[in-house]
């Protein structure tokens, strides 16, 4: 017992010191190397506090919180190292000075702490990828083929990984300090400060007279709590309590239930103003403003939550599953609510009035804790702010080891030559077929997205596939955000589908048949990013009316496919009306839009609908008269 109360108030400590120490870079930022160190070992102690050790022999427990205590001494002794050694590393001549007994220390003892973080908050997936790599610097005229370098030294990888603003400390750090630090505090503020309740019960307002209203209510939900969140485990964590239940009740198996809501959360990640994280390293790599990655991002998750609630529509209409039952339709009134609603409205006005996005999270957190003040029926209790600061502590540690860990494959992969030497193989391969190259890429995508976190796929699959996707003569903006849509469907992609897992566990449904049947769910979503690389204008690029014009592209091209795969519209469709659809959908896709061809597809597409719905009237009565 004693140890456990020691835990915790080291846990207690750590946290607070923690969210200090980001919200004065707010106000009061140090220089880049100093915060980055102190955030990547604060974050790996946090995770070592949070998820102890848990032997399954009880009588193991106290060496377990003995192991604990050694490990966050270990982790702040390597912080400490960083507090006094940054004037040093920040003068010295990288290569030529001398690598100290006390920055092997750091690099060998900071590194073997932040491989357990990685496996206490990710696993063994992600740590197995991080090792490999580890081991590659260290033995590379040992790996086969084309792989092979020189390999590097012991100081060598200090210097590289752990001494200077690259590696551990680089792009992932600055990211997770400047950008998803405020988005975290937003999304845990705005949440326990009951906003989240408003957005799932207006979901359920709004699907309520819907043919299946469960699964549309689970959709609307979870889009509006992505829009916060921009985490698709954490919003079917969120969510999912709420609406697998109602629709299992509604006559979804536990399977298609914990399928629906692994889907929909998925899209959270996809969802502006507040995208994955993805989308924030992905605007530190471009070199772009947030905005600009939250714009491009509007038509594309319009597109993929219309095309999920398509199959949900023609599913239930078909079935006659999902409706949402009168004793499910109880909450509390919404207007006395609504108020908490401007923390993310004043966040989505300041973002497009074109403040910076760690502003207007920052300001929009502040709102989020004063708004439930105005009326009594919302006010909290002082005691949800100690809550409060542990749940963001906890959140950002969880985000930061990964990312962290992910610094070290990226700077490896990049001295190593190893991403340079696959953007010539790709290159070569896409020099006849370009279309043939990103199938490769979307496989690459979805194997490494299996089991890592998106944020993580994302940057292996960036720095591996984004250059030869530029050099085949694709937008830089157009091939990131491919390779994200990709490493987010990954997600539900078996066979380890960590969104579909999560919500197997609260529908207490097969984890595999909820994978698989997530992952038929997403086939809806496949087909959309290859816009991306054919018409720039759905990434928000162009004028206004041609915007609009590509918008409605794809949501009719989005329709068409979830026809497809549905195989019904109206009546059950026979395969030549089938293929039609695919046609016309494949067909708007990959032609620009507003062109002739762009054109003669989307009037296939229209003249499909009309087929089917006046040929289904003929089926109707043609059955009455066999009846």
């Amino acid at each position: 017992m004693k140890y456990n109360h020691l835990m915790n108030t080291v846990k207690a400590i750590l946290a607070i010191a923690y969210i200090l120490f980001l919200l004065n870079q707010f106000f009061v930022p140090v220089s880049p190397l100093t915060a980055a160190t102190i955030h990547v070992f604060m974050a790996t102690a946090l995770v070592i506090s949070f998820q102890p050790i848990d032997f399954k022999n009880k009588q193991l427990v106290y060496l377990g919180r003995f192991i604990d205590l050694v490990c966050i001494a270990v982790t702040l002794s390597v912080v400490y190292h960083y507090y006094t050694s940054i004037p040093r590393l920040e003068s010295r001549l990288e290569m030529i000075d001398d690598v100290l007994f006390s920055d092997k220390y750091a690099f060998i003892a900071g590194g073997l702490m932040l491989f357990e973080a990685v496996r206490r908050s990710v696993g063994f997936s992600l740590l197995s990828v991080v090792i490999i790599f580890t081991l590659y610097g260290f033995l590379g005229p040992y790996f086969p083929g084309w792989t092979a370098f020189e390999g590097f030294t012991l100081d060598t990888m200090a210097e590289l990984i752990s001494m200077q603003a690259d590696g551990l400390f680089g792009i992932t750090a600055s990211t997770a300090i400047n950008f998803v630090f405020f988005f975290v505090m937003f999304g845990c503020v705005f949440t326990m400060t009951g906003g989240g309740s408003v957005f799932i019960d207006l979901a359920m307002m709004a699907t309520a007279p819907l043919k299946g209203g469960a699964a549309k209510m689970s959709l609307l939900g979870s889009a509006l709590f992505g829009m916060v969140s921009g985490s698709a485990v954490a919003n079917t964590t969120s969510t999912g309590v709420l609406t697998i239940p109602i629709m299992k009740r509604s006559g979804y198996s536990k399977e298609q239930a914990a399928a629906t809501e692994a889907i929909a959360s998925t899209g959270g990640q996809l969802m502006p103003p507040i995208m994955g994280i993805a989308a924030f390293v992905m605007a530190d790599m471009l070199g772009i403003p947030y905005t600009d990655i939250a714009a491009a991002g509007i038509i594309p998750a319009a597109a993929f939550y219309f095309a999920l609630f398509v199959i949900i529509d023609l599913r239930a209409r078909k079935t006659g599953v999902g409706n949402i039952s009168k004793q499910d339709l109880k909450f509390e009134p919404i207007r006395p609510r609504l108020h908490l609603l401007i923390s993310p409205i004043f966040l989505v006005i300041a973002l497009i009035a074109g403040y910076s996005a760690p502003y207007a999270a920052f300001v929009g957190s502040v709102v989020a804790l004063v708004a439930p003040l105005l009326r009594k029926n919302t006010r909290y209790s002082y005691k949800i702010l100690f809550p409060m600061v542990m749940d963001t502590a906890k959140q950002m540690a969880w985000v930061s080891v990964p990312l962290a860990s992910v610094g070290i494959i990226m700077v490896l992969a990049t001295q190593s030559n190893l991403a340079f030497k696959f953007v010539e193989i790709l290159s070569a391969v896409g020099s006849d077929n370009l279309y043939l190259s990103l199938v490769m890429v979307i496989l690459g995508c979805i194997i490494m997205g299996m089991g890592l976190p998106t944020v993580a796929a994302y940057i292996i699959g960036s720095i591996i596939f984004a250059p030869a996707m530029i050099d085949m003569g694709v937008d830089r903006l157009a091939a990131n955000m491919f390779i994200m849509y990709y490493c987010v469907l990954s997600m539900v992609t078996p066979p380890v589908a960590l969104c579909a897992y999560a919500a197997s566990a609260i529908g207490q449904s097969d984890s595999s048949k909820t994978g698989f049947i997530a992952f038929s769910y997403a086939l809806v979503i496949f087909l959309v990013p290859f816009s991306f690389i054919t018409d720039p204008v759905v990434l928000w690029q162009g004028a206004w009316y041609l915007i609009l014009i590509a918008f409605f592209g794809m949501l009719v091209a989005t329709f068409c496919w979830a026809v497809f795969l549905q195989g019904w519209f109206k009546k059950d469709l026979n395969i030549v009306e089938r293929l039609l659809f695919l046609v016309a959908s494949i067909g708007i896709v990959l032609d620009k839009s507003s062109s002739p061809m762009w054109f003669a597809f989307l009037g296939l597409a229209l003249a499909l609908v009309i087929w089917c719905w006046k040929s289904s009237g003929r089926c109707i009565i043609s059955n009455a008269k066999t009846a």
